[in-house]
This record gives C-alpha cells, sequence and structure tokens, in this order.
C-alpha cells in the first residue's frame, strides 16, 4: 500500500544523508588540519555499564581512515564512578589507562577490532 512506502527513505534522502555524513567526515579532516590539537574520541558515544560489552561505534574507524593518523587508545572505567544513569558513586577510584598505540596502517575494519580488543581487554582487567 502507498503509506507503507513512505515509510522506506527514498533514493534522494539517501543521496542527502551520505552527502551529510561526508561533510561531516570532512570537517573533521579539516578542522584537525587547520589546528595544532588531537581529536579525542570516544568511541563507544555515551558511558556504559561496566560489564557493558557493545560494540563500538563505526565512526571512530570512519576518522582513522580519513585522517591516517596513528591512534592512542585510552581506557577509562568512568562506570563504576559515574554511572550511565543514577548519581555518582562516593569512594571509588577512577582509571584511565593509556594503551599501546595503534599505526595508521589498518583498513577500518582492522582497526575496529584492534581498538575494541584493547580497551575491553584492559577494562576486564581493571573491573
Amino acid at each position: 500500500s502507498p503509506e507503507i512506502l513512505e515509510d522506506y527513505p527514498r533514493n534522494d534522502e539517501r543521496k542527502d544523508q551520505a552527502e551529510k555524513q561526508r561533510l561531516f567526515y570532512e570537517k573533521i579532516k579539516l578542522s584537525y588540519k587547520n589546528s595544532n590539537r588531537p581529536i579525542i574520541i570516544f568511541p563507544q558515544a555515551t558511558r556504559l555499564k561496566p560489564d557493558d560489552r557493545s560494540d563500538f561505534k563505526k565512526g571512530a574507524s570512519r576518522i582513522y581512515e580519513i585522517l591516517k593518523l596513528k591512534c592512542q587508545p585510552v581506557a577509562i572505567n568512568s562506570g563504576i564512578v559515574w554511572p550511565k544513569s543514577g548519581p555518582l558513586v562516593p569512594n571509588k577510584t577512577l582509571t584511565i589507562s593509556i594503551l599501546k598505540p595503534i599505526n595508521s596502517d589498518l583498513n577500518s575494519k582492522e582497526f575496529l577490532i584492534s581498538l575494541q580488543r584493547n580497551i575491553y581487554k584492559e577494562l576486564d582487567d581493571l573491573n
């Protein structure tokens, strides 16, 4: 029926979305190129419960791929101190671990797998 078809994105809507994404990543590239500052990416996009092992967002690998930079992974166990929902938990220690850098020569899939594996291993060791 016609009303069902209205729920599906049309080709021009998909093209618009693809163009918005392209422009978003282009803006990141220009911003990085024109500054002398690092880029900080939270690949989970939010704080998670300490035992949550959700897949990382693909945007982190896209930025890695576009900028062709070495990545310095950092694991932060903030979920035990500052939960996604609820108040701060007193008398807990938040730990920030600086992990082994990931060279810029991986494809985006290999990068994301390595990043996720290394960060989650560190968080498992901390918890």
